[in-house]
């Protein structure tokens, strides 16, 4: 909430010193009270524009907020432009009962709903629905009170007396409970909407002492328009104005604290309230006051009609409220059923994470044989002349060989990640980490093609991450083709643009959702076949070297997953 600015300060003060002024000095006569209504409904249509202003430079409830705001001050609007028509422009007195009087009752509620809807409140549209069908159900009850009792002594058996006594009581009534509901929002709020809330439960007071004076000096004979009983009155419109042009870019309130916000449903509370209300009051009047015997048929209709409406709209609210118990049920099992399969694949993790360093110290253990045998082969080589036998000797330590550069590359897949980055050849990875895999595709009938250009540029990558990376790609691809006709895996690798650019297809059916590839959890496997982490890890991996992977779908089937890298 933005200072006050000189030139606001000293417009209002110069207006308030101008009308006081002329009241003081000005007789009573059609000058002084063209003079009076035309500031007065000059005064609440400027409020209505700056809320209405206020309220389009937001959005949510806090734009829905101003709206309300404007609703109750083009309220009283209508109620000073009323007495401008019949004072200045027709020069007639306003009629008694006056029908102006009612939008000038009802004031303070759409005041009451914007206060309690906590504007800049991140809550669903069906909290907002919520919000909105309790402040139709405040709307029903004030009407329902002034239809009870202001109206009767109003129209049906005039009775200004009794009219009056109601009329005041009942406004100052409302004036009350608005100011009570700013003060409490402003308990629970904090920062700039801590201070709107406190400088309109201020404008609000001020507001009501100006009518309790003004209307005291009615019941006096000493009140006409333009007196100064109107600058107290006149000081609050102004208050009103300064505080929606100040709170203008305020987009949002910040709560103390959750379990303030979970209690202070306020408008739900006064929605429940008006419904219990009405059929007490109506007892209590009929019942307990003997001059409203005369009025019972049309009052009863009133209460019975009042209690069809608000009930009709509690009705709704609770189909509102069960729904949205259904959805955070609904949502609840989501997230359990979502906890669930996150902590077993946790367990899985542990699981392989377990594997993995009983498959590091097995090869360990494995590489002190496999290393005397090589030793031994080429020993007893040396040894023997040129026959048969020294070329099983070759072709036993060149199988030996070959078990330790498979036994090499499981240790550098089980080796934790934070080992580091070197410079290396990325076709040697792709290569080595075939390896751990060939077999076992090979026996399904799955052919694997390495394109790789000589030479390409060496680029710092963790071995161990990148050989899961490749070993995750090509499980992936081989699945894909297990029930293709051609079954088929290319690995290109290019340098273009100063990239390593490397591209593993297949000749499977390609994928079902693209936009879902490297979502965690995310997998078209059956239940129990897949984690859905696969992908995800090496989106992860790969972004970690600053790098870039991406899915696509092949013509006329099959898919490719395409990996670019920095070579510098």
């Amino acid at each position: 909430m933005r200072k006050l600015t000189h030139w606001e300060f000293g417009t209002v003060a110069g207006f308030l010193l101008v009308y006081t002024v002329v009241s003081l000095l000005a007789k009573p006569g059609a000058a002084l009270t063209a003079f009076s209504d035309m500031s007065g409904a000059g005064l609440w249509l400027l409020a209505v524009v700056v809320m209405l202003w206020a309220g389009f430079s937001n959005t949510g409830r806090t734009r829905w907020f101003w709206f309300l705001m404007a609703f109750g001050a083009a309220l009283v609007t209508t109620n000073f432009a009323s007495w401008l028509y019949y004072e200045v422009i027709t020069g007639r007195q306003t009629p008694n009962p006056f029908w102006a009087d009612i939008p000038l009752f009802l004031q303070p509620v759409p005041m009451m709903a914007a206060a309690a809807l906590r504007p800049g409140s991140r809550q669903r549209e069906q909290k907002f629905l919520l919000s909105s069908l309790n402040f139709l159900i405040l709307l029903l009850w004030w009407v329902y009170l002034y239809m009870f009792l202001v109206y009767p002594n109003e129209y049906i058996q005039v009775n200004q007396v009794v009219y009056n006594a109601y009329y005041f009581s009942l406004f100052i009534l409302e004036f009350a409970a608005l100011m009570v509901v700013m003060g409490g929002m402003a308990l629970v709020a904090e920062g700039a909407w801590r201070k709107i809330y406190w400088h309109l439960f201020g404008a609000c007071a001020l507001y009501l002492l100006s009518y309790q004076w003004l209307n005291a000096a009615l019941n006096r004979n000493e009140y006409y328009s333009g007196s100064i009983y109107d600058v107290p009155d006149y000081a609050a419109i102004c208050w009103f104005i300064l505080i929606a042009a100040r709170a203008r870019h305020v987009p949002s309130e910040k709560l103390a604290g959750t379990a303030r916000e979970r209690g202070t449903d306020v408008s739900g509370f006064l929605a429940v309230l008006a419904l219990l209300s009405m059929p007490v009051i109506g007892l209590l009047l009929l019942y307990l006051v003997p001059a409203a015997s005369q009025l019972r048929t049309f009052r009863v209709t009133v209460t019975l009609i009042g209690i069809l409406l608000v009930g009709a709209c509690v009705f709704l609210r609770q189909m509102l409220l069960a729904r949205e118990l259904t959805r955070l049920l609904h949502e609840s099992k989501s997230n359990l059923d979502r906890l669930q399969q996150a902590q077993s694949q946790l367990v899985q993790q542990e699981r392989l994470a377990g594997i993995g360093q009983l498959v590091s110290g097995v090869a360990h253990e494995l590489n002190n044989p496999l290393t005397a045998v090589m030793g031994y082969s080429d020993l007893l080589k040396e040894q023997t002349p040129e026959n048969g036998v020294r070329q099983k000797l070759e072709r036993l330590g060149t199988e030996a060989r070959r078990m330790k550069r498979i036994i090499d590359n499981l240790i550098s897949f089980a080796r934790p990640l934070q080992d580091g980055r070197k410079a290396l050849d990325i076709a040697t990875v792709v290569r080595d980490s075939l390896m751990l895999c060939e077999y076992q595709w090979k026996k399904a009938g799955i052919s694997f093609e390495l394109n790789f250009p000589p030479e390409l540029p060496r680029i710092p990558i963790n071995e161990g991450q990148f050989k899961m990376v490749f070993v995750n790609l090509f499980t992936n691809a081989a699945q894909a083709v297990e029930q293709a006709q051609e079954k088929k895996v290319v690995v290109e690798g290019n340098f273009e643009a100063k990239k390593i650019v490397l591209r593993f297809s297949d000749t499977g059916p390609g994928f079902s959702n693209l936009d879902r590839v490297f979502d965690p959890f995310y997998t078209t496997k059956p239940v129990g076949q897949g984690t859905g982490l696969g992908l995800s890890m090496c989106y992860g991996t790969v972004k970690e070297h600053n790098g870039k992977i991406y899915a696509q779908n092949l013509e006329p089937h099959g898919a490719a997953v395409t990996i670019e890298l920095p070579a510098a």
